[in-house]
């Protein structure tokens, strides 16, 4: 225990009532925000108690802890026990009470109907009713976290055995054994395999299993199993089915009456007033919104939404000073406003729910009748997390700050982590040691203190990625070298000096010796969230065309203004009769008259000759950052102009221009050859995090038709080259990887997001076995006559489909580029057989608002038109554009 944390533990001990964060920071002379986040930790180490309110009261660990909380939790509290839930409590009641020891019981409803909530109310019947033991344990497990690892997920389930497989140090005992006794919830228990339901039937049918590489010896338990599952029954073996007796299903919430809607609403407001200790003034409208607005999420929707808005009135309530919480309709998340609009259908339903002359509903503290999660703490984080950002900022001067925008600046941010739930959950923490996780957050916290900074999640978890992989490492003797280890200390020099402060606590908490090298690969995380920042900018990019003629940058110009539907870009014409230092003055002089506009930098688009001179000299007097690409051809001058007028940075366009030009002359060396499919791996190191990242993504690849390469990130520029060069050998589907790479239109992943379920699926869809040409020939030999060659048609059409894709720089959702290139297909057999061709409604339109898209698809089909001397109607042009826009990710 840290020193600091020690004198705040002292001071509890030796106060005789509970203090708040304040109080300790005030009598210790402390930051409060530093004591605030120590009492966090001391609370988390179950070392002392937190007490809820306003303000947040802390004390020192008590014995007896209180079951009021408890109590609620019980089929008694529950919205609807006598209406929409009536008959579901009955089964589970009955579920609970049949003897000897119960029946296994699956919940089926949609994400948010309370299916979790209901579990553990079905467990605290089984305690009051004595149909449990006193000492009976309630576990939950959602299997979605491990569907992807069955070995992983089999082995939480039923335990493993020491050396059961690589990683299995020791035996370590299964959820089932941990639930002997009481029940065990698997929640989203669709996600478990085939192979783990089958698991479960040994156990289910003879009370016995056998823990992950076990071979010899059978264990005994007795587990009252209850699953929950957003889908139906057909997702099951009917075996599974069978072995449980009892389903109950959970309505959602548009199938639940309003009278219900309404308490849901009025409780948890009961409960937010009860948690604050303050009084909250709601109008009228407000909970009608709430209880007419459409929910996706159901109840657990509801709940977030009301979170979210009681957070907004408690921060105005903080930065105004005002008496009590105040909620208006201009509060409200528009989806919710939306509720409204029902009001007048059913006006003659809602009349019971109020006093027709009351505009407002009070919510006075003091209710103790709402259950919504046992886990208290949470739901006052977002109320701590505001009062410390009141707080820190209490001393400034609040009459020169506008301190309700100041907070409000970082409030969705906090909410889009709170609501989605972003922070580290029990994957991420099953990948890592709970060692190594405590110690990142201990090294991030130092860094952001001394580098005045800020570490997103995403890159404290690759950091502990690569932390635990370099002690594994460093303990078996594999070191490894820096490449560049002299420049990072030297561009980096101020995070160095902190890498190497870090690497003395790692060395004292892991007992081992860091190189100089590992610190090299710290730096480089200390780097992460600013080294990859787009550069901010007030003003966007200006896009000067410089060409020789009287009107070749202009008529340049306008063609690309008219494909991107913009008014972006200056054109400056050179007549073969004007003097070059004469255009200098002209450029120079529009460059000084207009310097407001151009803070962002110019990128100076030319054709030949000295025009290509002028960006350093402007530069020089002027003062304005400028950049210069010679022999520009319209492709050049029409993305350049694009990525300009969306707000990309000068250095970002200059390097992608010339990116992709080297790339499309590359492309016209390459030998028209079918090409084996990859999924790039990368990380600092080339190892560790990457070596993690394609194990996690292994179980889903065909590694029989897709190769995946691991390399080593070090400088964006070379490792572009490596996948250009990788790219005459490889169809790169994907990269995933540690730094963010946006490059050749290649689909990225995170480190982070890859072991997220639906992303590692998004990357299976991705690159999937795809059906092969001559397969497809032999499938359609004889509905495709009008050509010599149906499989030299299926080729060139797949071509053109997947250029357009390229171009069009979009990737297409799993399935669709099939159905496209077959279409492709038979439109020119309809062409060839002169067979009747659709209209597209409303042509014109679509061609002016799509024309850049509309213009890449014409371009690419003209290969098919020359080939088969036919020739496609715009209308079908706009029909296949349309299906690109319309189906793609």
């Amino acid at each position: 225990m840290s020193s600091r944390k020690k004198q705040i533990y002292a001071a509890l001990e030796k106060a005789k009532e509970p203090l708040s964060a304040t109080e300790i920071a005030e009598n210790l002379e402390l930051d409060r925000s530093n004591v605030s986040r120590h009492l966090s930790e001391l609370f988390k180490e179950k070392k002392i108690d937190r007490i809820e309110g306003r303000p947040v009261l802390y004390q020192i660990k008590q014995d007896v802890s209180s079951q009021e909380e408890s109590k609620l939790l019980s089929f008694n509290h529950l919205v609807g026990k006598e209406e929409s839930l009536k008959i579901p409590i009955q089964q589970a009641q009955a579920a609970m009470l049949y003897p000897p020891k119960g029946l296994h019981t699956i919940l089926f409803g949609e994400s948010g109907t309370g299916k979790s909530l209901f579990a553990e109310c079905m467990y605290e019947f089984g305690l009051t009713s004595e149909s449990l033991s006193k000492e009976a344990p309630f576990i939950s497990f959602n299997c979605a976290d491990y569907a992807q690892t069955p070995q992983l997920l089999f082995s939480h389930i039923f335990g493993v055995k020491k050396g059961a497989f690589t990683g299995a140090e020791q035996d370590k005992p299964g959820l089932i054994e941990k639930a002997n006794g009481g029940i065990l919830f698997l929640d989203e228990i669709h996600r478990l395999p085939p192979e783990g339901q089958e698991m479960l039937f040994t156990f289910i049918d003879k009370g016995v299993y056998r823990p992950l590489g076990e071979s010899s010896k059978t264990y005994e338990a007795s587990v009252q199993i209850i699953g929950a599952t957003t889908e139906n029954s057909d997702v099951f073996l009917a075996t599974f089915n069978r072995r449980i007796p009892m389903s109950i299903t959970l309505p959602p919430l548009s199938n639940r009456t309003l009278d219900e809607r309404f308490e849901i609403v009025t409780l948890f407001l009961n409960q937010e007033a009860s948690r604050l200790k303050k009084k909250i003034v709601v109008e009228k409208d407000v909970l009608l919104a709430f209880m007419l607005y459409d929910t996706e999420g159901n109840i657990g929707q509801v709940k977030r939404d009301l979170k979210l808005v009681c957070a907004k009135a408690f921060l105005h309530h903080r930065t105004n000073g005002t008496p009590h919480l105040s909620v208006g309709v201009s509060d409200l998340p528009l989806p919710v406003q939306k509720g409204l609009l029902k009001v007048k259908e059913i006006s003659e339903r809602t009349d019971h729910f109020f006093d027709a002359a009351a505009r407002e509903l009070t919510f006075e503290p003091g209710a103790k009748n709402v259950v919504w999660t046992q886990d208290t703490t949470q739901n006052m984080d977002v109320y701590s997390t505001i009062e410390d950002k009141v707080s820190s900022l209490s001393k400034v001067d609040l009459e020169t700050i506008d301190l309700e925008q100041l907070i409000e600046q970082n409030l969705n941010e906090y909410f889009e982590v709170y609501v989605n739930e972003l922070s580290r959950n029990d994957i991420h923490q099953e990948l890592i040691e709970p060692k190594i996780w405590k110690l990142t957050d201990e090294l991030y916290n130092i860094a952001e203190e001394k580098l005045d900074r800020t570490f997103n999640e995403r890159t404290r978890f690759t950091f502990s990625m690569h932390l635990q992989s370099t002690i594994e490492r460093i303990r078996n003797g594999k070191m490894i070298v820096h490449p560049n280890l002299n420049e990072v200390r030297k561009k980096y020099l101020t995070e160095f000096q902190v890498a190497i402060e870090l690497s003395s606590l790692i060395e004292k908490e892991c007992g081992v010796d860091i190189p100089f090298d590992e610190i090299g690969f710290i730096t480089m995380f200390l780097t992460l969230d600013i080294s990859d920042d787009i550069e901010k900018q007030d003003n966007k990019v200006k896009v000067f065309l410089l060409m020789h003629g009287k009107s070749t940058a202009s008529s340049m110009l306008e063609a690309v203004q008219d494909l991107l539907g913009i008014e972006s870009g200056v054109a400056f014409n050179m007549p073969l009769t004007m003097e070059v230092t004469q255009m200098y003055e002209q450029v120079k002089n529009y460059v000084n008259q207009n310097k407001e506009e151009l803070t962002s930098g110019i990128l100076i688009l030319t054709d030949m000759g000295s025009l290509n001179t002028f960006s350093h000299m402007l530069t020089e007097e002027t003062g304005i950052v400028t950049k210069s690409i010679s022999m520009v051809s319209t492709l050049v001058v029409l993305e350049s102009v694009r990525m300009a007028s969306v707000g990309r940075s000068l250095k970002e366009i200059y390097q992608n221009i010339q990116v992709s030009f080297e790339s499309a002359v590359h492309g016209q060396f390459r030998t028209n050859q079918t090409l084996k499919k990859a999924v790039v791996v990368t990380c600092f190191t080339g190892e560790g995090v990457s070596n993690k990242l394609a194990e996690r993504i292994k179980p889903v690849m065909e590694t029989e038709e897709i190769q995946i390469i691991q390399m080593q990130f070090l400088e964006k520029a070379a490792f572009r080259n490596r996948i250009d060069d990788l790219m005459d050998t490889y169809e790169i589907k994907a990269i995933v990887g540690t730094v963010d790479i946006d490059y050749q239109n290649i689909p990225f992943f995170s480190a982070y997001d890859i072991f997220k379920e639906d992303q590692l699926t998004r990357l299976r869809q991705l690159v999937s076995k795809e059906i092969s040409v001559s397969e497809l020939s032999h499938s359609l030999e004889g509905a495709i006559k009008s050509v010599p060659s149906l499989y030299a048609l299926l080729e060139e059409t797949k071509q053109v489909t997947e250029k357009i894709e390229k171009d069009l720089a979009l990737v297409l959702e799993p399935g669709v580029d099939m159905g496209i290139f077959l279409h492709l297909t038979f439109l020119v057999d309809n062409l060839l057989t002169d067979k009747h061709q659709r209209l597209f409604n409303e042509l014109e339109q679509f061609k002016k608002t799509h024309r850049y898209e509309v213009d890449i698809v014409k371009m690419n089909v003209i290969v098919l038109e020359k080939k088969y001397k036919i020739e496609i109607p715009e209308d079908e042009v706009a029909y296949l554009t349309e299906m690109y826009l319309n189906n793609k990710i």
